[in-house]
């Protein structure tokens, strides 16, 4: 960094000049090898440790405290540090950011990068060093955390789902229209966004989890049919009963009944009212319904039963082709043996016929010689 003539660090840095100085380190630090070149840690105080009523000389003691630290536990390292107080909270805390490759080229292991031991040599240097860098003892936070309030209220999905049941459930019957409809929900936490030209709904909520408030969601009802044989492949949401569809059905059926008056009918021979007729036209829909969910269910388990097929066949046309392969590789093996049993065969067969030859040979060279030696014994003729 750009220093002034009494030696100490100016406040007037040029951009251009650090950040060529940046890059210069860090191509010669560079290491292929090596996936993550830095590290960044955030260490944030607690407001007993740093209640920031004097901003200036406790972010001067933070800073000191993180360098401090990493001096003592990456000393070989480069690293920056700054010191911020803004945020949700305001509360005081430094960024650091450690070169993972040293000016050598050789890197500084992960491990040691780990949270559980970076917050455990962290908490050991604040109790060997706070007191004597602020005069004041220090205690660990988190020694003293406390259970959460709301642990016993905490959700999961499935419960969010039986709870939005039971609201679509109470709330329709309560109001007439889908706008009536959403501005319950609303009052309930419960926003709607529209699907596929708003023919189709996704239900939104928060719920309480470990780590505080999670939005949420879940589709009103979705099916995956297969085109070619109109299989039902998958089914998703809440339920036919939620779907845009079925709500605005129920609240005209609910409308009809309001303004048909009662009326009597005879019905093999037994007097019916209106309002039985429709409990017995809605019995038949929802037997309907009944009806439909168990051809969904036959047509799901045939699906499985299909794929199950043709799986085996499958397996089946795998372990015939592994067989040939292995037929074809014993028929190729057999081949070579059998040529080079024939190969071995004339090599003995020729070998043979040269030593007999050889053999031949030396008899015949024995018979000149005898016959040689008797002509010299005989002597010359008179």
């Amino acid at each position: 960094m750009l220093h002034a003539p009494d030696g100490s660090i100016t406040p007037l840095q040029s951009g251009t000049y650090l950040e060529k100085q940046f890059h210069q380190s860090l191509k010669k630090a560079f290491n292929p090898k090596r996936q993550y070149q830095c590290q960044s840690i955030i260490f944030s105080f607690s407001n007993s440790e740093f209640d920031t009523n004097n901003i200036k000389n406790q972010s001067a003691q933070a800073l000191q405290i993180v360098q401090g630290y990493v001096h003592k536990f990456f000393d070989e390292a480069q690293s920056v540090s700054a010191v911020q107080v803004d945020g949700v909270g305001g509360k005081l805390h430094v960024h650091l950011i450690i070169n993972t490759v040293k000016t050598t080229g050789k890197t500084i292991p992960t491990s040691r990068f780990t949270v559980t031991k970076m917050r455990s040599d962290f908490n050991q240097y604040m109790n060997d060093n706070f007191e004597r860098i602020t005069g004041r003892q220090w205690h660990n936070p988190m020694e003293h955390h406390q259970e959460r309030k709301d642990v016993n209220n905490l959700q999961t999905r499935s419960a969010w789902q039986q709870q939005l049941k039971k609201n679509i459930k109470s709330i329709k019957t309560e109001v007439t229209n889908v706008k009536d409809f959403l501005t319950r929900l609303a009052k309930n936490g419960i926003t709607i966004t529209e699907r596929r030209h708003g023919q189709s709904w996704t239900y939104h909520g928060t719920i309480k989890t470990a780590h505080g408030p999670k939005k949420i969601s879940a589709r009103d009802f979705y099916q995956r049919i297969d085109p070619k044989t109109g299989a039902v492949l998958r089914t998703r949401g809440l339920g036919r009963d939620y779907t845009k569809e079925s709500l605005e059905l129920y609240w005209q059926k609910q409308a009809q009944k309001e303004a048909q008056p009662e009326q009597k009918y005879h019905h093999h021979g037994k007097e019916v009212t209106n309002h039985d007729r429709i409990k017995q036209s809605e019995g038949r829909e929802q037997l309907q319904k009944v009806k439909t969910l168990a051809a969904e269910a036959r047509a799901t388990t045939e699906h499985h039963r299909e794929l199950q097929q043709l799986t085996l066949q499958q397996l089946r046309a795998a372990e015939a082709e592994e067989k040939r392969q292995q037929q074809s590789i014993k028929r190729q093996v057999g081949q070579v043996n059998l040529r080079q049993s024939n190969t071995r065969y004339n090599q003995s067969i020729s070998e043979q016929a040269r030593l007999r030859k050889r053999k031949e040979e030396r008899l015949k060279a024995k018979q000149r010689t005898a016959q040689q030696s008797r002509s010299k014994d005989d002597g010359p003729e008179l």
